[in-house]
């Protein structure tokens, strides 16, 4: 198969129709890659959650999720053999949307902010309110304050985010300004008052609508990634704004240092997501539309892009519709791991920096093919991508899909490839 040319330039991205296809490849292997280690953590309350969320705050990992009756939280080892702390508070009944991170007041990670969407207390719109709880499970010492005023009523549950930060002081929030056609973002002290009062736009070259809007590992504490319809980048020689995704590089304090717009005219929509990874140059960026699932390589050096190259077609799944999910991105040196969710399974890919994939893939556990949610993380610090794995975890069920109470336990695994 012919190698394909690397395009340069941020701006156009022509999309090379190789075969790159699933059915091209060859399924037998692991890639080349494994898991070390592999842990199993018992089933309970939390670790059962389908809807768990993995978030690192120093050396270790919190794992936070709800049951729409309470948020529970616990603290996980860094290689994920034990849950300690493991604590819930029933959800007020006043509480829609749900949003939660950790952050700190002494220490980082010794509060879980609970926050969620309500009728504002001036009567007229909406706000995010943010609860703060200790993180041993003690009473809150005060109620909720309206951390984001949204006067023009209840916004969509998706253009608001929370996220952890690294640094486990101050959580991250972003949400959608519709009205002023930008992305916002700022951070949420241990008491969930806004560090940076507004907020900070990421954009204010892009213009509704927005989607995706998430925070990602990336280089920073709190990283902010969104598609949007129109990034302000022109197709070169002229013509309409394209398509593409924005990468905002904020810090603890709420602030954004930097903002990358990886524009594409091969992609005028989303179909789920992006994934990104830090990289030693720049980034590497994954998503899926209605043509099939694309990898693209940024250079912060010299503003350079390659790619996006499609790297496996609609088709081979069935059509856009039966796509499975993405859940994760890593650098493997110069590889990557992408993460699919499967209908039965979850599993690695491994692909070279221009799309073409490994032969085989690394199937991770699962006792009968019936799992939650998949939250996968970079080992470590993502801004120092030299270290190779992805953290994986899901609850894995022994029980049929929607029985209750379910039964199972959760996996934690590391994925590496050589």
């Amino acid at each position: 198969m012919p190698r394909r040319r690397r395009h340069d330039v941020v701006a156009v991205a022509i999309a090379a129709l190789a075969c790159a296809a699933a059915a091209c490849q060859a399924d037998s292997g692991d890639a080349g890659c494994q898991l070390a280690p592999q842990q199993t953590l018992p089933g309970t309350p939390l670790t059962l959650l389908a809807n768990a969320r993995l978030d690192q705050v120093g050396g270790g990992y919190f794992l936070l999720g709800n049951d729409d009756t309470a948020l529970r939280w616990g603290a996980v080892s860094a290689d994920g053999s034990t849950l300690t702390g493991e604590q819930s508070y029933a959800l007020p009944s006043e509480a829609t949307a749900l949003y939660y991170a950790m952050a700190g007041l002494e220490s980082p990670g010794d509060t879980v902010l609970l926050g969620y969407l309500r009728t504002a207390t001036s009567g007229t719109g909406a706000e995010l309110a943010v609860l703060a709880l200790p993180v041993d499970g003690s009473p809150p010492s005060a109620p909720a304050v309206s951390a984001q005023p949204f006067p023009g009523g209840f916004p969509a549950a998706t253009s608001v985010a929370m996220i952890s930060s690294r640094a486990g002081m101050n959580a991250g929030l972003a949400w959608i300004d519709d009205s002023a056609g930008r992305v916002m973002v700022t951070s949420l002290d241990g008491t969930g008052t806004e560090t940076t009062a507004g907020g900070i736009a990421t954009s204010s070259a892009a213009t509704p609508p927005f989607q995706c809007l998430q925070f990602s590992p990336g280089k920073d504490d709190l990283t902010v990634v969104y598609f949007a319809a129109a990034t302000g980048v022109q197709v070169q020689g002229g013509g309409a704004s394209l398509p593409g995704w924005i990468i905002a590089e904020t810090n603890e304090g709420g602030s954004v240092d930097s903002s990358t717009t990886l524009a594409f005219t091969s992609s005028s929509s989303a179909n789920g997501c992006a994934q990104i990874a830090p990289t030693q140059a720049g980034y590497g960026i994954t998503w899926r539309d209605g043509e099939g699932y694309w990898l693209a390589n940024y250079t912060a050096q010299g503003n350079m892009l390659a790619g996006p190259y499609l790297f496996a077609s609609a088709s081979s799944f069935g059509g856009a519709s039966l796509e499975p999910p993405l859940s994760g991105l890593a650098p493997f040196g110069t590889d990557y791991g992408v993460l699919l969710s499967r209908p039965f399974d979850v599993e690695l890919w491994r692909l070279d920096d221009m799309g073409d994939r490994h032969p085989g893939a690394l199937i991770f556990p699962s006792v009968d093919g019936v799992f939650g949610q998949v939250s996968a993380l970079p080992p470590g610090n993502p801004a120092v991508p030299s270290m190779n794995g992805l953290v994986v975890t899901y609850a894995d069920y022994t029980s049929a899909s929607g029985v209750t109470p379910a039964t199972g336990s959760r996996i934690f695994a590391n994925a590496v490839c050589y």
